[in-house]
């Protein structure tokens, strides 16, 4: 691998998997610009590779997107031996992402992982720990965690402005039902919380500094859902620092005219409120002693698109300067383990009726990969 902090050069970057988050199928009216013009974008990389193993994907990038000669492939290895690069982009089907993840680190690069970082919790082990073995900076794409309400709620609460914190209330109502969508998307187990919900508990806890300790749950499947599994769930949270959250989305709500976000987050010291469509502004700071609330986002874009792009410009920035500066970056594996249990503890808990604690899925799931770490190194 070579090293670009020696080189003082541009980060390469390989990038695996042509889908939409990477090549939007409509550029002008997508949620987001898409990884590979933000790459392009920035003075601190450049793509020098695209790999999916679609043919279709490859053919529609290639058709559609100024790839310059930027050159593609079918095979991931393939490509990791092909094309000098110092990093490599995972944003194929999630349950690409191990499989991928684990190459690219075993190929000496350093790895920026779209959520979820992988569908079976022990793979985030096997990935923080291959990534710790060789040095390399591994970072997940949360991004709710850079949009403007997102940092504004973290440092609303690390400031001691809204005092602590006691409880949260958030509801999201969205309908994803709708007839032009995909078959594929209605056999994903538990899509809100998969989809959905894993950015929302992110943000709580990145806000908050504390994980979610235990979680209580029901689900449903609305009578008129095409989902084979449940779309809605209604959880009690509760974090190491005490913290009450209650969590209540669907995916099969008729709603028009609501936004899709309501968050209210009560202090000791005053109120955050925030009603979005994608945790856009504005923030509102509420107190006793005030008429009117204060806009904590004054100044921030309203726009859904350039609050998108906003967290992956800051996200790109914070990966390559981990890498240059040797530090952690915002989220890495460790600290995403946690918000994946926290969506696991959901599953069981909604499955079970009874309270699941996150540590225990954590630990399972460490004992997991650590179990098949010591297989795969035993003699045959």
């Amino acid at each position: 691998m070579s090293n670009s902090k020696a080189m003082g050069g541009p980060l390469r970057v390989l990038i695996c998997g042509a889908g939409n988050r990477a090549f939007p199928k409509d550029p002008p009216t997508s949620l987001f610009r898409g990884w590979f013009e933000t790459i392009q974008n920035s003075p601190d990389c450049t793509v020098v590779g695209v790999q999916d193993v679609a043919a279709a994907s490859l053919e529609r990038v290639t058709r559609n997107y100024p790839l310059d000669g930027i050159p593609t492939f079918s095979d991931l290895e393939r490509a990791l031996d092909a094309v000098p690069c110092d990093a490599v982009l995972i944003c194929p089907s999630a349950e690409a992402h191990a499989a991928a993840a684990l190459a690219a680190i075993g190929a000496g690069r350093h790895v920026l992982i779209e959520k979820p970082m992988v569908v079976q919790l022990a793979d985030a082990f096997r990935i923080q720990h291959a990534a710790e073995e060789r040095a390399l900076v591994v970072s997940v794409v949360q991004n709710w965690r850079l949009k403007s309400v997102g940092s504004a709620f973290r440092e609303a609460v690390r400031s001691g402005r809204i005092g602590r914190v006691g409880d949260i209330f958030f509801r999201y109502v969205r309908d994803r039902e709708r007839p032009h969508l995909p078959d594929y998307l209605f056999e994903e187990p538990y899509p809100l919380l998969y989809a959905m919900s894993i950015h929302h508990f992110d943000l709580f806890r990145y806000a908050l500094g504390e994980n979610i300790e235990s979680v209580e749950g029901r689900a449903f499947i609305p009578p008129w859902s095409r989902y084979r599994s449940p779309p809605f769930v209604h959880l009690w949270m509760r974090t190491g620092g005490g913290t009450v959250i209650s969590y209540a989305g669907t995916f099969s709500s008729k709603n028009r005219h609501v936004p899709q976000e309501s968050l209210v987050v009560d202090g000791s010291e005053g109120c955050l409120t925030n009603e979005s469509q994608w945790c856009d502004p504005p923030l509102l700071f509420s107190s006793p002693d005030t008429d009117e609330p204060e806009d904590l986002t004054a100044g921030a874009s309203r726009d859904v698109r350039d609050q998108y792009n906003q967290a992956d410009d800051e996200y790109l920035r914070d990966f390559v300067e981990a890498i240059r500066e040797g530090r952690p970056p915002l989220c890495p594996p460790a600290d995403n383990i946690w918000t994946l249990a926290t969506v696991d503890a959901a599953v069981r808990a909604c499955e079970s009726g009874s309270a699941v604690n996150v540590a225990d899925v954590v630990a399972e799931a460490e004992d997991a990969a650590t179990t098949a770490s010591v297989s795969d190194r035993a003699p045959a």
